[in-house]
């Protein structure tokens, strides 16, 4: 790792480890290769077994080992231990690979080893990162246009499941290609007006349906990772969603927009989005 950033987002402290520059070294890393994965085993009653069901990516533990070498070492320990001193808060780890991907995931410290001592202070850091993907420092923000059915078809709504017509106007297609090797959850924006909106990403077969008419100049942001739909900022929309939330796939996603009545010019769509990686 040529550098790591722990930031504590409450108020603002960081530090920058480096690998062997400004007074720091980085011996050692754990955690960053692979997430953990936590097994379902259900053991059944009067069974001389267990049954294995399925498996899946749980939090990720991460450590951080090295040294503080600086001639102004306790400068750098007491600035250290300020960005990591607030309890019962999520920091930010930002790093950059030694192939200069620049990713980044939130954690809490969970042990911190620094013994006081007169010259080279060692470090062990401990963390705990609920969501076990890595993310990339960049972030990406893409609008949607209002996807148009070929042959002017009106869209059918609300019938559940489904069937969007394939045959749409080639100018509205959109394809957003991620370029991490996992899954990641998008933040969509809706601004109106409009009533009867549906986003689907083609690729992974999924959509869901905001059945809620907007005025002009109002928003919806519908967080998937999160699970929330908030209309201007305070009102809860969950109930008017229907449909499975989706992810954006590695590589090549292909989403449509579409709307029952809107604007073409003044109803958008924005995705907000980050890649995401299993590990480095």
């Amino acid at each position: 790792m040529k550098q790591i950033t722990i930031l504590e987002q409450l108020n603002g402290d960081y530090f920058t480890l480096y690998d062997n520059a400004q007074g720091s070294t980085l011996n050692d890393f754990e955690g960053f290769e692979y997430a953990t994965v936590v097994p379902s085993i259900d053991e059944l009653a009067g069974d001389y077994g267990a049954v294995y069901i399925n498996s899946k990516h749980s939090t990720r533990r991460l450590s951080i080992k090295g040294d503080l070498i600086s001639s102004d070492v306790f400068t750098l320990r007491r600035t250290l231990l300020k960005a990591l001193r607030q309890t019962g808060t999520i920091k930010l780890l930002s790093f950059i690979t030694y192939d200069n991907l620049l990713l980044q995931t939130e954690a809490e410290v969970v042990k911190m080893t620094n013994p006081y001592n007169h010259s080279v202070h060692s470090f062990l850091i401990e963390f705990l990162a609920p969501d076990w993907r890595f993310y990339s420092q960049e972030l990406h923000s893409v609008n949607l246009p209002k996807t148009i059915v070929s042959g002017g078809a009106s869209i059918p709504f609300p019938t559940i499941p489904l069937s969007i017509p394939i045959s749409v106007d080639a100018t509205t297609l959109h394809i957003i290609t991620t370029a991490g090797n996992e899954a990641t959850d998008p933040v969509f924006t809706i601004t109106g007006p409009g009533e009867n909106f549906i986003i689907e990403n083609v690729t992974a077969g999924k959509q869901f349906i905001l059945d809620y008419t907007l005025t002009s100049g109002q928003e919806v942001v519908i967080d998937v990772k999160n699970r929330t739909v908030v209309l201007d900022g305070t009102t809860n929309l969950y109930p008017f969603i229907t449909g499975e939330f989706w992810s954006l796939l590695p590589g090549d996603n292909d989403l449509r927009f579409f709307i029952s009545n809107g604007a073409d010019v003044e109803t958008n769509l924005n995705v907000v989005y980050r890649d995401a990686y299993n590990g480095i």
